[in-house]
Formats: structure tokens, C-alpha cells, sequence
């Protein structure tokens, strides 16, 4: 009996360590414009398909960052809450200029003319959140 209800076990933890490993990325995008985040929001999808995408209003981007805890954040505006609670995070085109600003856990750079490939290439290079 003893060696059953250790087999179990064994078997919970497998199958719990798999569940997090396979877990996919999570990207929240929260554009000023609607259209925007939906046409990003839609090519990462179609791009990365092992990439879960969100979408939230501009204004909602701390509270849907705080209920999702994404591994990446798109958005027109990055927030202290997202700086300090996201391990990576874009800020596209801020005040409308042809830049992003890129942090890849702690590591920011700034990219000219960023491109869906860019994005693209920020998704897969970017890691995971801490589980909470």
C-alpha cells in the first residue's frame, strides 16, 4: 500500500513539473489604438503559435498585468507596475515616434524602426514570469 500511494505521488509530481514546463508563453498587448493591438495582437498569434495573446485597453493594462502575470508586455505606455512585475516588456512607438523601447529581464535597449519581426523576435527570446 505504501508503495502505491508513493507511485501516485511520483506520477502527481511528473505530471505537475510537465504541466509547467509546457506551459505556453503569455503576452499581453494593450495599444492606444484598438485596431493597433488587434492587428499585432492577431500576427503574434498566427506567428507564435505556442504563444497564448491577450488583449487590453491602454487604460486597463495595470490591472489586466496584474491578473494575468504575463511573461511580456506590448503596450504604448509601459507602467511602473509593469516594470516592476513583468520580466519583459516592449513600449511600441512611444509619444508616436518609429522607435520601441525593449527590456528584456532588466536588459533595455532601444530599437529604430521596429518591425512585426522584431516583435516576433522579442517573443522568442523573452522569459518566462516567475510563478507566483
Amino acid at each position: 500500500m505504501m508503495r502505491r500511494g508513493l507511485a501516485i505521488s511520483i506520477i502527481s509530481l511528473m505530471e505537475a513539473s510537465e504541466g509547467i514546463k509546457s506551459r505556453n508563453k503569455r503576452v499581453l498587448i494593450a495599444m492606444d489604438l484598438r485596431s493597433y493591438c488587434e492587428a499585432v495582437a492577431g500576427a503574434l498569434q498566427g506567428l507564435c503559435p505556442d504563444t497564448s495573446v491577450f488583449q487590453a485597453e491602454a487604460g486597463d493594462l495595470d490591472r489586466e498585468t496584474a491578473r494575468l502575470r504575463p511573461d511580456l508586455v506590448v503596450c504604448s505606455r509601459v507602467t511602473r507596475l509593469v516594470e516592476g512585475l513583468v520580466p519583459n516588456w516592449v513600449e511600441l512607438y512611444p509619444d508616436h515616434g518609429l522607435e520601441a523601447i525593449v527590456s528584456l529581464c532588466g536588459a533595455r535597449s532601444t530599437l529604430e524602426g521596429a518591425q512585426l519581426s522584431d516583435l516576433v523576435s522579442v517573443v522568442n527570446r523573452s522569459e518566462p514570469a516567475p510563478s507566483v
